[in-house]
Protein backbone atom coordinates (compact mmCIF):
# COMPACT_ATOMS: atom_id res chain seq x y z
CA UNK A 1 0.00 0.00 0.00
CA UNK A 2 1.37 2.84 -0.87
CA UNK A 3 1.26 6.40 1.14
CA UNK A 4 1.25 9.85 0.27
CA UNK A 5 1.79 12.39 3.48
CA UNK A 6 0.12 16.44 2.40
CA UNK A 7 1.42 19.10 4.44
CA UNK A 8 -0.34 22.70 3.54
CA UNK A 9 1.71 25.35 4.61
CA UNK A 10 1.87 29.09 4.60
CA UNK A 11 4.73 31.85 6.26
CA UNK A 12 5.72 29.42 9.15
CA UNK A 13 9.17 28.75 7.93
CA UNK A 14 10.72 27.77 11.55
CA UNK A 15 7.75 24.97 12.21
CA UNK A 16 7.88 24.03 8.20
CA UNK A 17 11.58 22.84 9.64
CA UNK A 18 10.49 21.42 12.47
CA UNK A 19 8.10 19.13 10.92
CA UNK A 20 10.14 17.78 7.81
CA UNK A 21 12.68 15.96 9.74
CA UNK A 22 9.82 14.40 11.62
CA UNK A 23 7.89 13.03 8.31
CA UNK A 24 11.46 12.05 7.42
CA UNK A 25 12.50 9.85 10.10
CA UNK A 26 9.05 7.45 10.13
CA UNK A 27 9.65 3.96 10.69
CA UNK A 28 7.31 3.21 8.01
CA UNK A 29 8.52 6.06 5.58
CA UNK A 30 6.71 7.89 3.07
CA UNK A 31 6.04 6.67 -0.35
CA UNK A 32 6.01 10.15 -1.24
CA UNK A 33 5.71 13.84 0.61
CA UNK A 34 4.23 16.74 -0.78
CA UNK A 35 4.43 20.23 0.79
CA UNK A 36 1.62 22.61 -0.73
CA UNK A 37 3.30 26.65 -0.57
CA UNK A 38 1.93 29.86 -2.05
CA UNK A 39 3.33 30.87 -5.14
CA UNK A 40 4.76 34.23 -3.23
CA UNK A 41 5.54 32.40 0.37
CA UNK A 42 9.22 32.75 -0.43
CA UNK A 43 10.56 32.00 3.26
CA UNK A 44 8.89 27.97 3.10
CA UNK A 45 10.28 27.59 -0.33
CA UNK A 46 13.77 28.43 1.07
CA UNK A 47 13.10 25.85 3.63
CA UNK A 48 12.28 23.26 0.71
CA UNK A 49 14.94 24.02 -1.20
CA UNK A 50 17.17 22.02 1.62
CA UNK A 51 14.52 19.05 0.60
CA UNK A 52 14.77 17.79 -2.64
CA UNK A 53 13.42 14.34 -2.17
CA UNK A 54 10.07 17.05 -0.93
CA UNK A 55 7.56 17.34 -3.82
CA UNK A 56 6.97 21.21 -4.17
CA UNK A 57 3.15 21.82 -5.05
CA UNK A 58 2.60 26.14 -5.70
CA UNK A 59 -0.79 27.41 -5.66
CA UNK A 60 -1.62 31.09 -6.15
CA UNK A 61 -5.09 31.08 -4.50
CA UNK A 62 -5.51 31.27 -0.52
CA UNK A 63 -6.82 28.85 1.84
CA UNK A 64 -6.28 25.12 3.56
CA UNK A 65 -8.65 22.85 1.80
CA UNK A 66 -7.49 24.62 -1.52
CA UNK A 67 -3.84 23.71 -0.56
CA UNK A 68 -4.68 20.08 0.33
CA UNK A 69 -7.01 19.45 -3.09
CA UNK A 70 -4.05 20.54 -4.81
CA UNK A 71 -1.60 18.44 -2.85
CA UNK A 72 -4.10 15.20 -3.32
CA UNK A 73 -4.52 16.14 -6.58
CA UNK A 74 -0.78 15.35 -6.88
CA UNK A 75 -0.62 12.67 -5.42
CA UNK A 76 -0.18 9.12 -6.36
CA UNK A 77 -1.01 7.32 -3.23
CA UNK A 78 -3.92 4.66 -2.01
CA UNK A 79 -3.88 6.53 1.05
CA UNK A 80 -3.60 10.20 0.93
CA UNK A 81 -2.44 11.46 4.76
CA UNK A 82 -2.88 14.54 5.99
CA UNK A 83 -0.79 16.94 8.86
CA UNK A 84 -0.05 20.45 8.96
CA UNK A 85 3.38 22.56 9.10
CA UNK A 86 2.89 23.00 12.99
CA UNK A 87 2.78 19.75 13.48
CA UNK A 88 5.63 16.83 14.20
CA UNK A 89 4.48 13.30 13.77
CA UNK A 90 5.69 10.73 15.61
CA UNK A 91 8.02 8.11 14.26
CA UNK A 92 5.94 5.45 14.31
CA UNK A 93 2.90 7.62 12.85
CA UNK A 94 2.68 6.26 8.87
CA UNK A 95 3.46 2.70 10.72
CA UNK A 96 0.45 2.44 12.81
CA UNK A 97 -1.81 4.22 10.30
CA UNK A 98 -1.11 0.74 7.69
CA UNK A 99 -2.17 -1.17 10.15
CA UNK A 100 -5.34 0.44 11.17
CA UNK A 101 -6.02 0.08 6.86
CA UNK A 102 -5.72 -3.74 6.59
CA UNK A 103 -9.32 -3.88 7.81
CA UNK A 104 -11.24 -2.97 4.16
CA UNK A 105 -13.97 -1.41 6.18
CA UNK A 106 -12.26 1.44 7.07
CA UNK A 107 -12.30 4.51 4.73
CA UNK A 108 -10.50 7.00 7.23
CA UNK A 109 -8.10 6.88 10.14
CA UNK A 110 -6.27 9.14 12.17
CA UNK A 111 -5.54 9.89 15.91
CA UNK A 112 -4.21 12.31 18.72
CA UNK A 113 -2.56 15.42 18.54
CA UNK A 114 -0.55 15.82 21.63
CA UNK A 115 -0.69 19.92 22.13
CA UNK A 116 2.35 22.04 23.01
CA UNK A 117 2.15 25.48 24.79
CA UNK A 118 4.04 28.37 22.96
CA UNK A 119 6.95 28.07 26.06
CA UNK A 120 7.31 24.00 24.64
CA UNK A 121 5.68 22.12 27.48
CA UNK A 122 3.21 20.34 27.21
CA UNK A 123 -0.39 21.48 27.73
CA UNK A 124 -2.13 19.60 31.05
CA UNK A 125 -5.51 19.19 30.20
CA UNK A 126 -7.96 15.92 31.90
CA UNK A 127 -8.49 13.15 28.91
CA UNK A 128 -11.26 11.98 27.29
CA UNK A 129 -13.13 9.11 25.86
CA UNK A 130 -15.76 10.93 23.94
CA UNK A 131 -13.64 12.23 20.64
CA UNK A 132 -14.92 13.42 16.99
CA UNK A 133 -18.49 12.76 17.54
CA UNK A 134 -21.56 14.73 16.21
CA UNK A 135 -24.67 14.19 18.63
CA UNK A 136 -28.16 13.69 17.62
CA UNK A 137 -28.86 17.12 17.60
CA UNK A 138 -26.16 18.54 15.75
CA UNK A 139 -23.24 19.24 18.55
CA UNK A 140 -20.17 18.38 17.56
CA UNK A 141 -17.89 17.24 20.17
CA UNK A 142 -13.87 17.75 19.31
CA UNK A 143 -11.73 16.63 21.97
CA UNK A 144 -9.06 14.79 19.33
CA UNK A 145 -6.09 16.50 21.02
CA UNK A 146 -7.55 14.42 24.62
CA UNK A 147 -8.28 11.19 23.65
CA UNK A 148 -7.83 8.25 25.62
CA UNK A 149 -9.32 4.85 25.51
CA UNK A 150 -9.29 1.97 22.47
CA UNK A 151 -9.44 3.14 18.71
CA UNK A 152 -13.52 3.81 17.98
CA UNK A 153 -15.27 4.48 15.21
CA UNK A 154 -16.04 8.74 14.82
CA UNK A 155 -17.59 10.79 12.54
CA UNK A 156 -15.46 13.31 11.68
CA UNK A 157 -11.40 13.18 11.98
CA UNK A 158 -8.75 16.35 12.83
CA UNK A 159 -6.81 17.50 9.55
CA UNK A 160 -3.71 17.70 11.38
CA UNK A 161 -3.55 14.05 12.21
CA UNK A 162 -5.95 12.44 9.29
CA UNK A 163 -5.60 9.74 6.69
CA UNK A 164 -7.74 8.75 3.86
CA UNK A 165 -7.97 5.75 1.67
CA UNK A 166 -8.18 7.58 -2.27
CA UNK A 167 -11.44 5.83 -3.32
CA UNK A 168 -12.88 7.93 -0.10
CA UNK A 169 -12.03 11.26 -0.19
CA UNK A 170 -13.80 13.79 -1.24
CA UNK A 171 -12.32 17.08 0.05
CA UNK A 172 -15.01 20.01 0.01
CA UNK A 173 -15.38 23.21 -2.14
CA UNK A 174 -18.00 26.36 -1.50
CA UNK A 175 -17.51 26.61 1.84
CA UNK A 176 -16.53 29.91 3.92
CA UNK A 177 -13.13 31.25 5.33
CA UNK A 178 -10.35 32.63 3.64
CA UNK A 179 -7.99 30.76 5.12
CA UNK A 180 -8.74 27.24 7.50
CA UNK A 181 -12.29 26.63 6.23
CA UNK A 182 -12.98 25.49 9.30
CA UNK A 183 -14.91 22.69 10.20
CA UNK A 184 -14.23 21.21 6.38
CA UNK A 185 -13.28 17.81 8.41
CA UNK A 186 -16.97 17.32 9.23
CA UNK A 187 -17.43 17.78 5.36
CA UNK A 188 -15.13 14.79 4.82
CA UNK A 189 -16.12 12.72 7.39
CA UNK A 190 -19.61 12.83 6.05
CA UNK A 191 -18.50 11.44 2.47
CA UNK A 192 -16.63 9.12 3.98
CA UNK A 193 -19.53 7.51 5.68
CA UNK A 194 -21.96 8.34 2.72
CA UNK A 195 -19.51 5.73 0.95
CA UNK A 196 -19.84 3.48 3.12
CA UNK A 197 -17.11 3.76 4.84
CA UNK A 198 -15.69 3.57 8.49
CA UNK A 199 -13.72 6.43 10.22
CA UNK A 200 -11.45 5.12 13.37
CA UNK A 201 -9.70 7.38 15.62
CA UNK A 202 -6.79 5.96 17.46
CA UNK A 203 -5.33 8.05 20.18
CA UNK A 204 -1.96 6.45 20.39
CA UNK A 205 -1.52 7.21 16.52
CA UNK A 206 -0.29 10.74 17.46
CA UNK A 207 1.48 13.88 15.93
CA UNK A 208 3.05 16.79 17.98
CA UNK A 209 1.48 19.76 17.80
CA UNK A 210 2.90 23.14 17.91
CA UNK A 211 -0.40 25.80 17.03
CA UNK A 212 1.25 28.36 15.18
CA UNK A 213 -0.33 32.10 14.33
CA UNK A 214 -3.00 31.34 11.44
CA UNK A 215 -1.86 33.78 8.89
CA UNK A 216 -6.25 34.92 7.80
CA UNK A 217 -8.83 36.39 9.78
CA UNK A 218 -9.82 32.69 11.32
CA UNK A 219 -7.59 33.29 14.00
CA UNK A 220 -7.50 31.38 17.32
CA UNK A 221 -9.38 32.65 20.55
CA UNK A 222 -10.95 35.14 19.49
CA UNK A 223 -11.73 35.39 15.37
CA UNK A 224 -13.79 38.71 14.25
CA UNK A 225 -17.47 38.54 13.69
CA UNK A 226 -17.04 37.20 10.04
CA UNK A 227 -14.95 34.53 11.11
CA UNK A 228 -17.46 33.16 13.11
CA UNK A 229 -20.42 33.46 10.74
CA UNK A 230 -18.26 31.33 8.50
CA UNK A 231 -17.29 29.29 11.19
CA UNK A 232 -21.36 28.80 12.16
CA UNK A 233 -22.08 28.46 8.36
CA UNK A 234 -19.59 25.36 7.43
CA UNK A 235 -20.58 23.41 11.08
CA UNK A 236 -24.01 23.40 9.49
CA UNK A 237 -23.29 23.19 5.98
CA UNK A 238 -21.37 20.07 6.49
CA UNK A 239 -23.80 18.24 9.10
CA UNK A 240 -26.47 18.84 6.46
CA UNK A 241 -24.40 16.02 4.09
CA UNK A 242 -25.38 13.90 6.50
CA UNK A 243 -29.02 13.79 5.55
CA UNK A 244 -32.15 12.66 7.48
CA UNK A 245 -33.42 15.87 8.68
CA UNK A 246 -29.96 16.40 10.59
CA UNK A 247 -29.60 20.49 8.92
CA UNK A 248 -32.74 21.41 10.53
CA UNK A 249 -31.86 19.54 13.54
CA UNK A 250 -28.42 21.22 13.94
CA UNK A 251 -29.94 24.79 12.99
CA UNK A 252 -32.34 25.00 15.98
CA UNK A 253 -29.75 23.42 17.97
CA UNK A 254 -27.16 26.08 17.12
CA UNK A 255 -29.71 28.79 17.05
CA UNK A 256 -30.96 28.10 20.62
CA UNK A 257 -27.95 26.78 22.52
CA UNK A 258 -24.52 26.84 20.55
CA UNK A 259 -21.70 26.91 21.83
CA UNK A 260 -18.97 29.19 23.48
CA UNK A 261 -17.19 29.72 20.02
CA UNK A 262 -20.85 30.25 18.70
CA UNK A 263 -23.17 30.78 20.73
CA UNK A 264 -27.18 30.39 20.31
CA UNK A 265 -29.42 32.75 22.45
CA UNK A 266 -29.60 31.06 25.59
CA UNK A 267 -26.33 30.26 25.59
CA UNK A 268 -25.10 33.89 24.69
CA UNK A 269 -27.46 35.15 27.35
CA UNK A 270 -25.66 33.08 30.20
CA UNK A 271 -22.89 34.33 28.70
CA UNK A 272 -22.88 38.00 29.16
CA UNK A 273 -24.28 37.57 32.60
CA UNK A 274 -20.80 35.60 33.38
CA UNK A 275 -19.35 39.03 31.76
CA UNK A 276 -18.23 37.69 28.63
CA UNK A 277 -18.60 41.08 26.79
CA UNK A 278 -17.89 39.66 23.01
CA UNK A 279 -21.00 37.05 23.38
CA UNK A 280 -23.16 38.96 21.56
CA UNK A 281 -20.99 39.77 18.72
CA UNK A 282 -20.16 35.87 18.43
CA UNK A 283 -23.95 35.48 18.70
CA UNK A 284 -24.59 37.74 15.75
CA UNK A 285 -21.83 35.82 13.61
CA UNK A 286 -23.19 32.62 14.38
CA UNK A 287 -26.99 33.43 13.39
CA UNK A 288 -25.89 35.07 10.23
CA UNK A 289 -23.76 31.89 9.74
CA UNK A 290 -26.57 29.23 10.52
CA UNK A 291 -29.21 31.23 8.32
CA UNK A 292 -26.92 31.40 5.46
CA UNK A 293 -26.33 27.82 5.29
CA UNK A 294 -30.20 26.73 5.87
CA UNK A 295 -30.81 29.24 3.57
CA UNK A 296 -28.23 28.25 1.01
CA UNK A 297 -29.64 24.33 1.62
CA UNK A 298 -33.10 25.62 1.15
CA UNK A 299 -32.14 26.86 -2.55
CA UNK A 300 -30.29 23.81 -3.20
CA UNK A 301 -26.79 24.92 -3.22
CA UNK A 302 -24.76 22.45 -1.23
CA UNK A 303 -21.16 22.19 -1.28
CA UNK A 304 -18.77 20.97 -4.16
CA UNK A 305 -16.25 18.34 -3.80
CA UNK A 306 -12.96 17.30 -6.01
CA UNK A 307 -11.81 13.60 -5.68
CA UNK A 308 -8.44 13.19 -6.43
Amino acid sequence: MKFSVVVPSYRRPDALRRCLPALLDQSRPADEIIVVVRIDDDESRAVLADYPMVLEVLVDQPGAVWAMTQGALASSGEVIAFTDDDACPSPSWLEQLEAVYRDPTIGAAGGRDVIHDPDGSLRIEPLREQVGVISSFGRLIGNHHLGSGPPRDVDVLKGVNSSYRREVLALPSGLRGAGTQIHFEVAMGAMVHKAGRRLVYDPTITVDHHPAERQDLDQRGAPPVSAVAGHAYNLTTSIGLLGGGRMVVRYLYAVLIGDRAMPGIVRALVLVAQGDRGALTRLAGALSGNTAALWDRARGRRPTFVRP
